[in-house]
């Protein structure tokens, strides 16, 4: 114990010093920029211990223990206005809920800020240097392999999505009992997103597959968990140093994935004059992401991360979103009826792979508001940090009325909040956090005024793919069920954070095909 404080003050003394250093050569800075664009510093928390910041890590860790981070971030942005600065242990952090500042750095400033140095270290055990911590040349290359392969599989056959969601459908309850959604969620996104990563599922819903589909589950999760304590913790994630379950359950997560890579690179074979040969076959118009990643890459660990980078976000995603969409479903049951009403009106069959397409699916406007309204009201993604890589500005912000140019010192913290600007009175009006998908009939709202999958050079590349399977598989649920109804004593939804934000307490719901009596 005397070790470890004594470690903390040495860090602190550090850190006394470097800021001393920077804060003279910022000052300049500032003072250059100010006469050129008319920037302000950005309004500034105001810390009970302005040091280190450490009031507001301690405030933060307990409202992530209580599962309400965004209800202690709106506390704050209603105080503070939409632009604010904090130190978090020693690190200074300007946070954002504007639209304007939200455009700015991830599409035309996007070359004033990058990746977290910090942070990808954090996360190096995880996602190594794959596409989702990849900086220049890296990640164009990573990008340019990795756009086509989802584009192509979006004109993919419904039959491959319909053999999970058909398997899915065989396990809900049809009897009105209660049962959570949200882990069945995550066994059926799992078989599908490893049959397209890896062109093999793991069958977790099935007897067959079961016991190795929850263990990969288990490793998976305690592999998020286990990151996003040492993302949280920052500076102090030293503290997890001895903590070996994090090791143990990323290795776990390696194990499933350099199997399958190392049986694809054994179908894969590189000629003298470089040319790459492989006698992988897949059925005619299906693409699996490894099959098509060995042809340009025969690094067995790069691969395994840029596998990891692309299944995390893919599978954790999806399955956050549609457990979030049943929770508010479950909430509000005449959107129920609505898609129901809906899906009995069209002239297919959804249980008919034959009959589908991913055009059809995109044209069900019903559907697609209910999941938008989903992804503004509990979106699975939250923060987005990006640290500049200059001297330079964010539009908006600074001065009496906030509506000044920010100055943003090189190595500054940004942090655009996607759930604020999605929550924003301004743009959704005084009903921000009501969950109303008619709202989306009234209108779409601006580019960046809705910005669930990022936007700019670094959009999700799997945005569709996230939408056509939330369609259909929501267009099967109301085909088969009448009714849903909320089955958890507490209403308010509780937030647990992983690689995305999902509900703490699950999904308690029942469904039913007559009417509650």
């Amino acid at each position: 114990m005397a070790s470890s404080s004594l470690a903390i003050a040495c860090a602190a003394v550090l850190l006394a010093v470097t800021l001393v250093c920077l804060n003279g050569s910022e000052y300049f800075a500032f003072i250059r920029n100010r006469r050129r664009t008319g920037c302000y510093m950005a309004r500034k928390y105001p810390h009970s211990e302005p040091f280190l910041g450490y009031d507001l890590y301690r405030k933060r860790r307990r409202a992530l223990a209580n599962g309400d981070t965004q209800d202690l971030y709106t506390s704050d942005f209603n105080r503070l206005g939409k632009t604010w600065q904090e130190t978090f242990l020693g690190q200074r952090i300007i946070n954002t809920m504007d639209a304007v500042n939200h455009q700015y750095i991830h599409a035309l400033g996007f070359e004033d800020f990058g990746k977290s140095p910090q942070r990808a270290k954090l996360s190096a055990q995880v996602l190594g240097n794959g596409i989702f911590i990849a900086e220049g040349s890296q990640w164009k290359h990573s990008r340019s392999i990795i756009k086509p392969i989802f584009a192509k599989a979006e004109v993919e056959n419904m039959t491959m999505m319909a053999k999970h969601v058909d398997r899915f459908l065989a396990l809900v309850p049809r009897d009105s009992s209660d049962f959570d959604i949200q882990p069945m969620l995550k066994k059926l996104f799992l078989d599908f997103s490893t049959e397209f990563l890896f062109g093999e599922s793991v069958n977790a819903q099935t007897p067959e597959g079961a016991a190795t589909g929850e263990n990969f589950l288990r490793s998976l999760d305690e592999t998020l968990l286990g990151w996003n304590k040492r993302r949280q913790a920052g500076l102090l994630s030293f503290r997890y140093t001895f903590d070996k379950s994090w090791a143990k359950a990323y290795t776990q997560l390696y194990s499933f994935i350099d199997a399958r890579v190392n049986r694809a690179l054994e179908l894969t074979s590189c000629s003298a004059n470089g040319k790459v040969e492989s006698r992988i076959r897949n059925q005619p118009g299906r693409y699996v992401l490894l099959h098509e990643l060995v042809k340009d890459n025969q690094d067995p660990i790069s691969l395994r991360f840029e596998l990891i980078n692309v299944f995390l976000p893919s599978r954790d995603t999806t399955a956050a979103l549609l457990s979030n969409t049943f929770f508010q479903l479950a909430r509000h049951p005449k959107y129920w009826k609505q898609l129901r009403e809906s899906a009995l009106s069209l002239p297919i069959n959804p249980a008919d792979p034959s009959s589908l397409s991913f055009s059809t699916l995109k044209s069900l406007l019903p559907f697609r508001y209910v999941i938008y309204e989903t992804l503004r009201t509990l979106g699975p993604a939250g923060r987005i940090f990006r640290t500049a890589r200059r001297d330079t500005t964010l539009p908006r912000g600074g001065g009496p009325d906030g509506r000044a140019p920010v100055f943003v010192a090189r190595g500054t913290t940004v942090c655009s909040l996607t759930y604020h600007i999605h929550h924003d009175r301004d743009i959704w009006g005084n009903d921000a956090d009501d969950f109303r998908p008619e709202r989306w009939e009234e209108g779409p709202k601006g580019g960046w005024e809705f910005v669930p999958f990022l936007g700019g050079p670094r959009i999700c590349p799997a945005q569709q793919q996230v939408l056509i399977q939330a369609t259909y598989l929501l267009l099967r649920m109301v085909s088969e069920f009448e009714w849903i109804e909320n089955r958890d004593e507490i209403w308010e939804y509780v937030e647990l954070q992983r690689m995305a934000v999902e509900s703490r307490r699950g999904v308690k719901i029942a469904l039913g095909s007559t009417a509650v009596i």
